[in-house]
């Protein structure tokens, strides 16, 4: 891509030969479709190209951004970076460059969606629930990713991803569903769709009930939340680092049912194949049989704890934040959503979570409440809709021994806080979840 090419020609020649570089840009191209009312009211797009530079020098170290339209002057930009980099702190975090034996070639010319087949998307969505009122999004984006440094390594790759996430709504209930893909034509709209329309159906006059321990079924979008927190606040090596994390490899904190993988390697996978640093990425076992294996490292945690780097360094994000797995997998059980629900004696089914908030990180309890489809069973029969609940409840409890009864056996990516595309999870049967409250406390 030229305008890479041009930049770090520009960029290259300004760095001192004593001083170890590192030059990143993300070029992206994404488009949204919004829809309201049932009916698309906004189309938009967007090209951007964010750069990174950090230098390396004297045991200090600096990391300066901007976007390609404002970098007017990329002499004026190395020389301030070099200014600040004089400034800067000891950094005894400092882990060096991956070499050139890192490199990786996944550049690609990929196709973009137009705003037709975005719309095609949402009407497919909305034929699904035409006597309700739906809303929600289509996107699609498509990223180029570039990293050089003065090891050696110069890396690049392409990436495609499209979304839809839609709600329906009645004058008292709503029902929501979520999908994700590489190419907009691996969505499923319209099942989507039928899945929102008959939540929101079947969630219409919800009545409140009494808070406490129940037994759940967890829809996608629930698990997901559970999952990403675990990620990014659980496996993230730097929460370890930090005195934060609850995991302890290789010891059994999970059900024996647990399985979960970092799979970037995956045909069927979304994102890059390589990490912020410019290195391939590789699929990681995260869980095994309920038994944690592996933290998410990058170069500085690696460093520190002296393992192995799982390169997970995440683009924009600081290389202090820590590992983040960006195609989380949770293995599939071989139970249906309806099986499921058949052996409930009294349970909940939750379809999302939503407004989750860690109280305390060393034992994973968070606080949060449920939506968009939440039903009461009783003898193995959904008896009826009910209203907000708040959960105060450990996730990592959620998943401990004994506490899983089933998961199921059908998986798709699911939405969470975290950002879409993360998670490929099945539905899951939890023997005990904590209730402390309706939406008010």
């Amino acid at each position: 891509m030229k305008i890479w090419e041009d930049l770090l020609q520009d960029i290259e020649k300004n760095i001192p030969s004593d001083t170890e570089c590192e030059l990143k840009m993300m070029h992206s191209r994404s488009a949204l479709t919004r829809f309201a009312n049932s009916q698309i009211h906004q189309n938009v797009d967007e090209e951007s190209a964010d750069v990174f530079l950090t230098l390396h020098n004297d045991s200090k170290t600096v990391t300066v951004s901007t976007n390609l339209t404002a970098l007017k002057n990329p002499k004026e930009f190395v020389s301030k970076a070099m200014d600040s980099l004089s400034k800067s702190p000891i950094d005894k975090g400092w882990a060096g460059l991956p070499d050139a034996t890192q490199s990786y070639n996944g550049l690609s010319k990929l196709v973009e969606s137009s705003p037709e087949e975005r719309a095609n998307k949402v009407r497919e969505f909305v034929s699904e629930g035409k006597q309700m009122n739906a809303a929600g999004y289509c996107s699609s984006y498509i990223n180029n990713y570039f990293v050089w440094n003065t090891n050696g390594l110069n890396s690049s790759d392409s990436s495609s991803s499209a979304f839809i996430d839609g709600i329906f709504r009645t004058e008292s209930s709503a029902g929501s569903s979520h999908r994700g893909g590489i190419t907009l034509s691996d969505i499923e709209a319209e099942r989507a769709g039928s899945e929102a329309a008959k939540l929101a159906k079947d969630s219409e006059n919800p009545e409140d009930i009494e808070p406490g321990n129940y037994e759940v079924i967890l829809g996608h979008e629930a698990v997901s939340t559970i999952l990403v927190f675990l990620g990014v606040y659980g496996f993230n090596a730097k929460s370890k680092i930090d005195g934060m994390s609850p995991i302890n490899i290789d010891e059994n904190q999970f059900d024996s049912q647990i399985n979960i993988f970092d799979t970037p390697e995956d045909n069927e996978s979304i994102g890059f194949k390589i990490d912020a640093s410019g290195s391939k990425k590789k699929n990681l076992e995260v869980v095994k049989d309920g038994v944690s294996k592996s933290y998410f490292h990058t170069r500085r945690t690696a460093k520190e704890l002296s393992a192995e780097n799982t390169f997970h360094e995440l683009f924009g994000w600081g290389e202090n934040f820590g590992g983040i797995g960006t195609n989380i997998k949770l293995s599939e059980g071989n139970v249906s959503q309806e099986e499921m629900i058949k052996s409930v004696k009294k349970g909940i089914y939750i379809n999302e979570f939503w407004y989750c908030r860690v109280l305390d990180p060393i034992t994973q309890v968070v606080t949060g409440l449920n939506r968009n489809g939440s039903f009461l069973i009783e003898n193995g029969k959904i008896v009826k809709p009910i209203g907000r609940l708040r959960f105060t409840q450990s996730f990592m409890a959620s998943l401990a021994p004994g506490n899983v009864l089933s998961i199921g056996d059908r998986s798709r990516y699911a939405d969470s806080e975290f950002g879409e595309g993360m998670l490929k999870v099945p539905a899951i049967h939890l023997k005990n979840f904590n209730f402390t409250g309706g939406v008010s406390g």
